[in-house]
């Protein structure tokens, strides 16, 4: 009988050490830095799609359907205080409602290029940095009036 007290207080002696040391060894351990949360580089964004009247001679001739996706640096995108997107659109639209070029005879090509890099450099200097990297086309039609459904 006094043999398994004797094993029995050996067991407790051995679990209580084996918990002490545990506990030692990994409270002495060095924390490991932080990952960082976020990962650094572009960052792809989709807008919401927009509807932009086509005015002349007094009258709506259609819409241009457009949407739009910007890239731009990650790190820069978590530091700034305003949002890109509201002045991409707002620009954009802008640029489709003004179109002094066009002829509405009849949908004509746009210069794409020249569109997409009028919103970046505008948005651009409204941050004074280069925020937006680049403005891509994701949509881009033209509706007549005499399709809609009324």
């Amino acid at each position: 009988m006094i043999r398994f007290v004797l094993i029995g207080l050996w067991v407790c002696v051995v679990t209580l050490i084996s918990s002490y040391s545990a506990a030692q060894w990994s409270s002495n351990r060095v924390p490991e830095a932080p990952e960082s949360a976020y990962l650094v580089g572009l960052e792809f964004r989709k807008l919401r799609l927009i509807n932009v009247p086509i005015v002349a001679d007094n009258e709506v001739k259609g819409y241009v359907v457009a949407q739009f996706v910007f890239t731009a640096d990650a790190r820069t995108l978590r530091e700034i205080s305003i949002p890109p997107e509201p002045l991409i659109i707002d620009r954009a639209f802008r640029l489709i409602y003004d179109d002094s070029d066009r002829k509405f005879d009849g949908v004509n090509k746009k210069d794409i290029d020249k569109l997409t890099g009028n919103i970046k450099v505008a948005v651009n200097e409204v941050f004074g940095a280069d925020v937006v990297r680049d403005v891509l086309i994701e949509e881009f039609n033209y509706v007549d009036k005499k399709d809609i459904m009324q």
